[in-house]
C-alpha cells in the first residue's frame, strides 16, 4: 500500500515547523560562537578546564548548527536555503564556512573521526617502597580547537546575519497559525509612570 501524498496545508505546516526548529538551531548556535568570543583567547597556556569549556561551546556551536541540515524525526524535512526570505542569498565566503561546519560537524564533532582526533595517551606509573608498580593509562589532548578566533568572529557575523532572516522567514511563511495559544503582549509605554 503506497503512503499518501500530504495534503498542501500539512506540507506548510511541516515547512513552518522547520523554519521554527531551525531558527532555535541557529540560535544555540549563535550563543556558543558568542560565548567563544567572550573568552580571552591571548592567555598563554589557557588551563584545562578553560579549554575544555571552550570546547564545549565550539561543539555546541558547529552541532547546533549543523542539526538543521540533517534528516529529523517526525514531520521535518531538513532545511533548505530555498525556505529563506527572496532576497537572502549566501555570500561567497558564506558558503565556505557553511560547508567548513557540516563537513566539520560530520568528522569530528558528530561522529569520532581517528583521522581529526588529537587525542593521545601516556602511562603514568607509581612504584611503590616494596618493589612493585601500577600502571595508569592517562588520555591526553581531545581540547584544541579546530576554528581561530578570527574564524569564530566569521562565524558569529555569518550566524547573525542567518538568525535575522530565518526569523523573517519564520515570520512571513504562509503556513496557518490555527491552533497556536495567543499571548497579549502590553504596549510599550502603556500603564508606565514615565514622563
Amino acid at each position: 500500500m503506497s503512503k499518501s501524498k500530504p495534503k498542501a496545508s500539512e506540507k506548510m505546516s511541516g515547512q513552518l515547523f522547520r523554519l521554527m526548529m531551525t531558527s532555535l538551531d541557529f540560535r544555540h548556535a549563535l550563543s556558543a560562537a558568542t560565548f567563544l568570543l567572550e573568552e580571552d583567547w591571548t592567555k598563554p597556556n589557557f588551563h584545562n578546564e578553560i579549554r575544555r569549556r571552550l570546547k564545549c561551546f565550539e561543539t555546541a556551536m558547529v552541532v547546533s548548527y549543523g542539526r538543521p541540515f540533517a534528516s529529523a524525526r517526525g514531520k521535518a524535512a531538513p532545511f533548505r536555503w530555498s525556505l529563506m526570505p527572496r532576497d537572502f542569498a549566501l555570500k561567497s565566503k558564506e558558503r565556505s564556512l557553511h560547508e567548513k561546519l557540516l563537513q566539520i560537524r560530520n568528522t569530528l564533532y558528530a561522529h569520532s573521526d581517528a583521522d581529526f582526533s588529537d587525542i593521545t595517551a601516556e602511562i603514568w606509573r607509581r612504584e611503590s617502597r616494596e618493589g612493585s608498580s601500577f600502571d595508569f593509562l592517562a588520555i591526553r589532548g581531545g581540547e584544541d580547537l579546530f576554528f581561530t578566533e578570527t574564524e569564530v568572529d566569521q562565524i558569529h557575523k555569518f550566524l547573525w546575519r542567518v538568525r535575522h532572516n530565518i526569523d523573517l522567514a519564520v515570520q512571513e511563511h504562509p503556513a496557518p497559525r490555527a491552533g497556536f495559544p495567543v499571548k497579549l503582549l502590553r504596549a510599550a509605554g502603556r500603564g508606565s509612570n514615565t514622563q
